[in-house]
C-alpha cells in the first residue's frame, strides 16, 4: 500500500507537469467511457430494470398459437381461457384483460372540473392477484363482478384519485359517472403501481363484463396473464398448456382447428428488437472506447520514448523492470479513473438529452415503461469497472514496451536521441487497428443512414400535412361489433367541426395509420367456402364519411361512404387497391359481396376502392377494408381534421365545438399526423442517430490519433529530414516519404476494416430497410471518407517536415 501511494503521488506530479498531454488523454477517455456509460444506463433503465411486481419471474403470458415460428402467437378467446384455467395445475392464479384498452369518459364535477377522458382497462377478477399487488384503499374485483350487468365497479389509479378526487379516502364505496353511467369505486391502487403493458398507461380498471361475442371461441379479444406456482418452471407450464390445447382442438374441431398454446415470461415479451438495438449500440461504443484507448496508448508510447533515460537511470539504481511497469500502470489507472469520473458526468448530462430528444418514454417496451435514465449504483459501478479496465488496457502497451529492450542504451546515445523504431512500429500498428474499428462504425452508420433515407422515401399512401388527430371514446353496447352507440356521431362531426373557419374537411377512423389495426376474416360470396382455419382476411377498421378525402387517400374506383350509409341501409365496404388486386385480380371488385367473419356473417357490398395506406413504412402493403361507422360502431374513434394552416391553431376551437355537441365526450391524445408518421420510424431513427454520433466521434479520434503519430514521427526524424533536404530532396520527396509511411498503415487498417464489416454488419440486418449489409456503395463511400480524413491528418505534420531547416540537422552532425 505504501508503494502504491508513492506511485500515485509520483504519477500525479508527472501528469500535473504535462497539462496538455493530461488534458487530451483525460478528455479522450471521458468521451469513450461516457458514451459506454450512457448506453449502459439505457440498458439498465430498460432490460435490466426489475419489474415492479413481487416475484415477477413467476409472471407469464399465455398465448394461443397457429402454425410454427416466433411470430405465430395470438391473443386468446375467453372460452379457451376458461378451459386453460380449469384444466391447468401449473398456475397459482390466472387472469385475462382486454387486448386493446380504451378511453373512459369521466363526467364533469359541477363547476369545479371539466369532463375528462382517461385510459382504462377491462380485467378479470384475478388480474391484480396475478400481479401480486394489493390496493392502497378498498378492494379489487370479485369473480361475480365479471358478468355483464354486475360489472359497474371501478378501481382507480393513485394518480387519478389524487388529481381528480383530491385523495378523498371517503370516495371508496361512492359512485362516480363513467360514460354517463354509475360506477362504484371499490378500490384505489398504490402510488407506485403503474400498468403500461400493451396499450399504454392505464388510470382505471373495470370488470371485464363479458359480452355476447366474448363467449365465442373464435373471438380472440383478450391477453392472458398467469402466475406460476412456486417451483414450477416456464417449460413445465408450457408443456401443460400445449397438452390442454391439443385436447381442446379435438373437443372443438370447428372453432379451435390448428390451435396450439405457449407460455413465455412476461419480462421477455417485446424485447427482442430492442435487445438487438442495444447489442449494436454497445458494440459501437465499445469500439469508440477501444479507439480512445489506442489514442491514449499512442500518447503514452510517445511520452515513454522521452522518458527512456529516466527508466534507464532508475534501472541502474536498482529498480526492477516490474517496478517500472507497475509505475506506468498506476499512471494509466489514474488517467482512467479521472477520465471515468468526467465520463460519468457526461453520461448524466447526455442521459437527459437522450431521453428528451429521442423520446425514450415512447420506447416499444410493453412492460418496461421508461420514465427516466438515472445514474444509480449499478451504473456507477459499471463506470468504475470500465474505467479501471480501460486504464489497464491502454496502459499495458507502454508498460510492456518499457519493460523490454536494453534500458542502458539511452545512456549511451548522443544528445540527438533515438529513433525508437520498435516503438514507432507499435504506434503504427495501433493506428491501423483504430482505422479498422472506425471503418466498422462508419459502415454501420452509413447503412443505417441509407436505410432511413429509403424508408422516409416510402409513400405512406396519405397526405399528413395539416392534419390534426384526437381520440374520443364513444358508447358501444356490444364491444367492437354491432350498430354504433352514437348513430349521429359522424354527422355531428361534419356539422359542427366542418363549419369552423379554416377547417377543410373532417372524418374519423377506429385505427389510425401507423398506430395498429384489427384483423377480420371474411368469405367471398359466389366462391367455395374457405376452411375456417384458412379463411381470407385483412386489416379492418371503421370510418366516417369524408375520412378518405380528409386524409388525402385517393378514390380509385366507385365511391366513398356517405351519410346515407346508415344502419338501416344495405351493408357496404370500401377496400384498398391491394385487396382488390389479391382477390379480384382481373375483374372490377365494385359490386362484389363478402360475408364478414364467415358464411353467416353480415353481407357487405364493395362500393369503392381506395389507394393503399401503410400500417408501417417498413412493412409490405397489407389487405385492408373499411366499414362505415353508422353501420358498425367502435368504442374508440380517432377524429381527423384537415386544416388550412398550422393545425395547432385549431385545437381550442375544435375542442369547444365538440364540447357543445358532446359535452360528456372529451377528447384526448391530440397530435398531428405528421408527428405520428415521424414517430413511426422512431425505432429506427434512435439507433441511426446514436450510431452516426459515435461514428463521427470515432472519426475525430482516429484523425487525432493519426495526426499525433505522424507528428511524433516527424519530430523524431527531424534531423533525418534536414539531411535529406541538404542532400537535394525536394518538398515533394519529403511529402511522399511522410505520407507513404502513414498511409500504408491506414490503407492496411481500412482493408482489415472492410473485411470485418462484411461480417459484423450482419448484426444490423433486422434494423435495415432496403439495404444489404454488404452494400458496396456504402462501404466505398465510408472508405473514401476515412482515407481522406487520414490523408488530411497526415498532411498537416508532413508540411511541417517540409519546412525543416537543413542547417540545423547538419550542425547536429
Amino acid at each position: 500500500m505504501q508503494t502504491l501511494l508513492q506511485d500515485l503521488r509520483y504519477g500525479s506530479r508527472l501528469l500535473a507537469k504535462s497539462p496538455g498531454f493530461t488534458a487530451v488523454a483525460i478528455f479522450t477517455l471521458a468521451l469513450g467511457i461516457g458514451a459506454n456509460t450512457t448506453i449502459f444506463s439505457v440498458l439498465n433503465a430498460t432490460l435490466l430494470k426489475r419489474l415492479p411486481f413481487p416475484d415477477s419471474n413467476r409472471i407469464v403470458l399465455l398465448w394461443e398459437t397457429f402454425g410454427k415460428g416466433p411470430d405465430n402467437i395470438n391473443i386468446v378467446s375467453a372460452p379457451n381461457f376458461w378451459d386453460f384455467q380449469r384444466q391447468s395445475s401449473s398456475f397459482e392464479s390466472m387472469a385475462i384483460f382486454d387486448s386493446s384498452g380504451r378511453g373512459y369518459n369521466l363526467s364533469s364535477l359541477g363547476s369545479r372540473q371539466d369532463a375528462e377522458q382517461v385510459s382504462g382497462l377491462r380485467v378479470s377478477a384475478g388480474f391484480f392477484p396475478v400481479l401480486g399487488i394489493k390496493p392502497f384503499l378498498g378492494r379489487t374485483f370479485l369473480a361475480e363482478e365479471e358478468l355483464a350487468g354486475r360489472d359497474h365497479e371501478v378501481v382507480l389509479s393513485y394518480g387519478l384519485w389524487k388529481r381528480r378526487y383530491g385523495g378523498d379516502p371517503q370516495l371508496v364505496g361512492r359512485t362516480i359517472k363513467i360514460d354517463g353511467e354509475d360506477f362504484t369505486v371499490v378500490g384505489v391502487m398504490p402510488r407506485d403501481f403503474h400498468w403500461e403493458f400493451w396499450s399504454g398507461t392505464r388510470q382505471l380498471w373495470v370488470p371485464v363484463g363479458y359480452t355476447k361475442t366474448d363467449y365465442s371461441r373464435g373471438d380472440n379479444s383478450f391477453l392472458s396473464i398467469a402466475r406460476l406456482k412456486p417451483g414450477v418452471s416456464v417449460a413445465q407450464a408450457d408443456s401443460e398448456v400445449k397438452a390442454i390445447a391439443g385436447r381442446l382442438v379435438k373437443q372443438y374441431p370447428a372453432d379451435d382447428v390448428g390451435m396450439g398454446a405457449t407460455v413465455m415470461p412476461i419480462s421477455e415479451y417485446g424485447t427482442s428488437d430492442f435487445k438487438t438495438v442495444l447489442v449494436v449500440l454497445m458494440t459501437a461504443v465499445g469500439f469508440v472506447l477501444l479507439i480512445g484507448c489506442v489514442n491514449v496508448a499512442n500518447l503514452l508510447l510517445s511520452r515513454g520514448a522521452t522518458r527512456q533515460k529516466e527508466f534507464a537511470i532508475r534501472t541502474t539504481l536498482g529498480a526492477p523492470r516490474s517496478r517500472l511497469a507497475r509505475q506506468l500502470l498506476t499512471e494509466s489507472l489514474l488517467l482512467g479513473l479521472v477520465g471515468g469520473a468526467i465520463g460519468l458526468l457526461l453520461a448524466a448530462w447526455s442521459n437527459g438529452v437522450l431521453f428528451r430528444y429521442f423520446r425514450l418514454d415512447n420506447l416499444f417496451l410493453p412492460i418496461r415503461p421508461v420514465n427516466s435514465i438515472p445514474i444509480d449504483t449499478r451504473v456507477f459501478f459499471f463506470a468504475l469497472i470500465i474505467s479501471c479496465m480501460t486504464g489497464v488496457l491502454f496502459g499495458s502497451v507502454p508498460a510492456l514496451s518499457a519493460s523490454r529492450g536494453d534500458l542502458n542504451e539511452p545512456l549511451r546515445e548522443s544528445e540527438r536521441g533515438s529513433t525508437a523504431r520498435g516503438g514507432s512500429r507499435m504506434r503504427k500498428v495501433l493506428v491501423a487497428s483504430e482505422v479498422a474499428l472506425t471503418l466498422l462504425l462508419l459502415t454501420g452508420a452509413g447503412l443505417m443512414i441509407k436505410s432511413i433515407s429509403l424508408l422516409l422515401g416510402v409513400d405512406p399512401g396519405l397526405n399528413p400535412k395539416n392534419v390534426l388527430t384526437m381520440q374520443m371514446s364513444v358508447p358501444q353496447d356490444e364491444i367492437y361489433v354491432g350498430p354504433p352507440g352514437l348513430p349521429l356521431f359522424c354527422r355531428d362531426l361534419e356539422t359542427h367541426l366542418g363549419s369552423l373557419p379554416g377547417v377543410l374537411s373532417v372524418g374519423a377512423i377506429a385505427h389510425l395509420p401507423f398506430e395498429g389495426s384489427a384483423g377480420r376474416g371474411f368469405q367471398i360470396e359466389g366462391r367455395p367456402a374457405a376452411d375456417p382455419a384458412n379463411m381470407p382476411g385483412g386489416s379492418y377498421s371503421v370510418v366516417c364519411p369524408n375520412y378518405f378525402r380528409t386524409m388525402g387517400i385517393p378514390i380509385l374506383a366507385g365511391r366513398e361512404f356517405t351519410q346515407q350509409d346508415t344502419v338501416t341501409s344495405a351493408g357496404v365496404i370500401v377496400i384498398t387497391e391491394s385487396m382488390a388486386r389479391k382477390f379480384w385480380p382481373h375483374e372490377d371488385p365494385v359490386g362484389r359481396v363478402i360475408r364478414l367473419g364467415g358464411s353467416n356473417g353480415p353481407r357487405l357490398t364493395i362500393v369503392g376502392v381506395v389507394g393503399d395506406v401503410r400500417h408501417r413504412l417498413d412493412e409490405p402493403l397489407d389487405v385492408q377494408f373499411f366499414r362505415p361507422y353508422p353501420q358498425a360502431g367502435w368504442p374508440i374513434m380517432n377524429i381527423v381534421v384537415r386544416t388550412a394552416s398550422v393545425p395547432s391553431m385549431f385545437i381550442a376551437p375544435i375542442k369547444k365545438a365538440l364540447a357543445e355537441v358532446l359535452p360528456d365526450r372529451p377528447v384526448s391524445g391530440v397530435e398531428t399526423m405528421e408527428n405520428i408518421l415521424r414517430d413511426s420510424t422512431g425505432s429506427r431513427r434512435f439507433p441511426m442517430m446514436l450510431l452516426s454520433s459515435f461514428s463521427l466521434l470515432a472519426l475525430v479520434l482516429v484523425a487525432v490519433g493519426i495526426f499525433g503519430v505522424v507528428s511524433y514521427s516527424v519530430s523524431q526524424r527531424r534531423h533525418e529530414m534536414g539531411i535529406r533536404i541538404a542532400l537535394g530532396a525536394t518538398d515533394r520527396d519529403v511529402l511522399k516519404l511522410v505520407l507513404r509511411g502513414s498511409m500504408t498503415w491506414v490503407v492496411l487498417g481500412a482493408a482489415i476494416g472492410i473485411v470485418a464489416s462484411l461480417g459484423l454488419a450482419r448484426l444490423l440486418v433486422g434494423m435495415l430497410y432496403g439495404v444489404r449489409p454488404s452494400d458496396p456503395s456504402v462501404i466505398g463511400i465510408v472508405s473514401l471518407v476515412l482515407t481522406a480524413v487520414a490523408l488530411v491528418a497526415s498532411y498537416i505534420p508532413a508540411r511541417k517536415a517540409m519546412r525543416v531547416d537543413p542547417m540545423t540537422a547538419l550542425r547536429y552532425e
